[in-house]
């Protein structure tokens, strides 16, 4: 809930949702898609990102508009340019009901925004971890567990922290040229590639005058930081350590016997199991839950005229605080400053520019009340 009610235009898309109209400024759109354009470039992610924003703050706005709804106050939505709000038909309508809107009414009706919002997100999580399927967010941005969402990593990491189930392996080429022909002979497999223990099966196979295994794996130059951890494999003997989904993502990379499982094939097919294959769907389900998440708990900062900001208020006017509203207005000063310092330390700057607005907003009303500096 940010600002005023924009006017009309005649692009503006209007519906009903649940009975509640609902009014969509062409602004939105042109915000979405800029904040979708992270994703890629590609008009389908774009889409679908933008989708996610639409849906995760429509239903923010219908949190607030059902409440007003039960509180008996008739409500409209507008999503716009700095996201949406559900206002009431007039100013009558809403001052006039009464001392039945009371303090803990109004906090109900701003809560419910972004309680709902957040609701909604944590279900969608819930639901693909049903489905065995991950969100790709909640894990790897906020440290959720892995089993918790179905992320990759969490069995991955199950996998790498057990010791001897990844060994290196190096390609032929990569060996000093008079180790080269030999090495040949040692890839009975003939995969081109070649590990230590196939070096020491080699050794051990025949009567060498001159060892192998350690003065070839010497002559190898160090890989680069990059290439280290996908140049590993699983050993054979080391699928039988592992049960339940670490055995299944090793079995699922598994080409057959006298191949190896190479550790990058693990990744690679393990995570394309749990991602959702659609690229549209994909990218709605982790802008759906990234969205519900950031907005529903940005928007509880207590800032105004964010729903945080306007919860203080009545909280400070529940507990009987005199100047409730200037002391409100102070927090929003305070948190509102902080939030953009925030935002412009972690180069967040659509961000940090809207809570430096919103706190020198808070500044001016404050002013306008007290008529002096604080």
């Amino acid at each position: 809930m940010l600002l005023g009610e924009p006017k009309q235009t005649d692009f503006d898309l209007n519906f009903l949702c649940l009975g509640i109209p609902v009014r969509i400024h062409p602004g939105f759109w042109a915000i979405a898609a800029l904040l979708s354009l992270p994703v890629g470039r590609e008009p389908l992610p774009v889409l679908g990102f933008a989708s996610a924003i639409f849906l995760s703050i429509l239903i923010h706005e219908l949190g607030h508009a059902l409440a007003f709804r039960k509180c008996g106050i008739r409500s409209h939505i507008v999503l716009y340019h700095f996201g949406g709000l559900a206002a009431p038909y007039s100013i009558s309508n809403y001052v006039g009901f009464g001392k039945d809107y009371s303090s803990r009414s109004k906090i109900f009706v701003t809560a419910m925004g972004p309680g709902v919002q957040l609701l909604s997100a944590i279900l969608l999580v819930i639901l693909l971890r049903g489905l065995g399927k991950t969100d790709g967010f909640v894990t790897r941005f906020i440290g959720v567990p892995a089993h918790w969402t179905a992320d990759p990593m969490g069995v991955l990491n199950e996998i790498e922290q057990v010791e001897g189930s990844l060994l290196p392996f190096r390609a032929i080429p990569e060996f000093a040229t008079v180790y080269q022909t030999r090495l040949r002979l040692v890839d009975t497999n003939q995969d081109g590639l070649i590990t230590q223990q196939e070096l020491s099966d080699y050794e051990s196979r025949i009567d060498a005058s001159e060892p192998l295994a350690v003065p070839a794996w010497e002559s190898l130059e160090p890989l680069p930081e990059v290439l280290e951890p996908i140049r590993r494999y699983v050993p054979r003997d080391m699928v039988e350590h592992f049960t339940g989904a670490a055995q299944e993502a090793l079995l699922r990379a598994d080409d057959g016997e006298g191949k190896l499982i190479l550790w990058s094939s693990v990744r690679l097919r393990h995570q394309a199991s749990v991602e959702i294959e659609n690229e549209f769907l994909r990218v709605f389900v982790f802008g759906f839950v990234q969205v519900g998440l950031f907005w529903a708990v940005m928007n509880l900062i207590p800032v105004y005229p964010l729903d945080g900001g306007q919860i203080t208020r009545e909280l400070f006017v529940l507990s009987g605080t005199p100047n409730a509203v200037i002391k409100s207005l102070k927090v929003s000063i305070v948190c509102g400053v902080i939030s953009g310092l925030i935002g412009l330390q972690m180069q967040m700057m659509f961000i940090a520019i809207m809570f430096l607005m919103l706190a020198y907003s808070s500044y001016q009303t404050l002013q306008r009340m007290v008529g002096r500096y604080f």
